[in-house]
């Protein structure tokens, strides 16, 4: 029994000695997806209906912001266009771009139309405001007004000056009969006669004097009519304008949200690709896939994997990542092995997300070249840091020890 004793004991012995010396790492799993820096872009239909146009062909090259299919919808594609290409070279504060540009009586806007007809008819009103200008016709009649008043205030100046002279002639000639009667010289006939024509004169000045006055008061109020007249025609100016402004704002909206509805328009430059798309006349459904985009430079083949909220903090850049692709069975083709790049600093729907740099050829372990689509699915297998078996065996009893001791 002792002999078997030790023996068991130096075999356990052996084995935890053995334990320390073998090694091997935690494995973190998620799904990745191979795709490149720039992936594919998808255009998404935004609306249910069929295709009325298909603008490129398959594998031809389109441009960022053309326009690769049209959806069945009431607007007329080319009359909403030439509707957006006019207001790209409009300006609704500018006076000139009002006047000079021209906006036709479209007829197949669709949606669009009532925005349209709206804005037609702001435009057309601020059109005919600088076609008539009643204000400016009804100032310009009001400053004429004035002017003459200010020719009728120098006719009575002129009046009043040469009525004062008269006036100081009367009364020289009243004061002259005045000493004349007070000496007995003269009758009273002729001072009464005298004193009459003075009083005469004197009334005559204050009447002119106060028609000079009552010229000059008029005139004013005819410069403060001018001045509200011109305070008003800007008011009503500025509310044409604000209100064009306004419309015009709307009719960007509108068109935007035409767009965004019923055409297919690629974001990027690329390659275009047909995939559940043919032909006109077929039927997609809001939020289908319906075409992808292979942009011109897609930059290097790259994993985008999202792993679970446990065991994410062991992962670090640099680590080994082991790839099974769907596509591939592992045990045929093998794996690809990769390297952690990058770690999302917070998770997103209780996950990571880790980007996996590859190598470009995408040669496996058992050396074989798989060819790359654009986009491939699998498992990968992230290789965490490496630990031994006894660290293992001893981590529970550390942790009750830890916490109970």
């Amino acid at each position: 029994m002792r002999w078997g004793t030790s023996a068991f004991f130096g075999i356990l012995l052996l084995l935890f000695a053995g334990g320390c010396f073998f090694n091997y790492p935690d494995v973190v799993e998620g799904e990745i997806t191979v795709t490149t820096e720039y992936p594919p872009v998808w255009l998404m239909a935004a609306s249910t209906g069929r295709l009325t146009e298909l603008r490129k062909a398959e594998g031809s090259r389109v441009e960022a912001g053309e326009i690769v299919a049209v959806l069945e919808n009431t607007a007329a594609t080319q009359d909403v266009l030439a509707v957006k290409e006019r207001l790209s070279a409009w300006d609704a504060m500018d006076s000139l771009s009002v006047q000079q540009v021209v906006f036709p009586e479209y007829g197949r806007l669709g949606e669009v139309q009532v925005t349209y007809t709206s804005f037609l008819k702001s435009l057309n009103t601020l059109r005919d405001f600088f076609r008539y200008d009643l204000y400016a016709q009804k100032e310009k009649a009001v400053m004429q007004e004035s002017r003459e008043y200010t020719s009728y205030i120098r006719s009575l100046h002129t009046q009043v000056e040469l009525n004062r002279e008269e006036m100081n002639l009367a009364e020289t000639a009243f004061l002259r009969e005045e000493r004349l009667f007070e000496q007995g010289v003269t009758s009273k006939a002729d001072y009464e006669e005298a004193r009459q024509a003075y009083l005469s004169w004197k009334q005559t000045a204050e009447q002119h004097i106060s028609a000079l006055s009552t010229a000059r008061i008029q005139e004013a109020c005819l410069r403060q009519e001018a001045v509200e007249i011109r305070m008003e025609r800007a008011r009503e100016l500025n509310r044409l304008y604000t209100e064009l402004q306004t419309l015009t704002d709307e009719l960007h909206r509108a068109i935007g949200e035409w767009e965004l509805r019923y055409l297919l328009i690629s974001p990027v430059e690329g390659l275009l690709s047909y995939n559940e798309v043919w032909q006109t006349s077929q039927h997609v459904g809001t939020g289908d896939p319906v075409f992808p985009v292979v942009t011109a430079d897609p930059g290097e083949i790259v994993g985008k994997v999202r792993i679970p909220l446990e065991g994410a903090g062991k992962v670090r850049v640099g680590q080994r990542v082991n790839i099974r692709l769907t596509g591939y069975p592992y045990l045929e083709y093998g794996f690809l092995t990769g390297s952690v790049s990058s770690v999302s600093l917070v998770p997103r729907e209780d996950t990571y997300a880790v980007t996996v740099c590859l190598p470009q050829e995408l040669r496996t372990s058992y050396q074989k070249e798989l060819e790359f689509t654009g986009e491939l699915a699998g498992i990968a297998e992230i290789m965490t840091d490496e630990q031994s078996f006894t660290a293992r065996l001893l981590s529970p009893l550390r942790y009750v020890w830890e916490k109970y001791f």
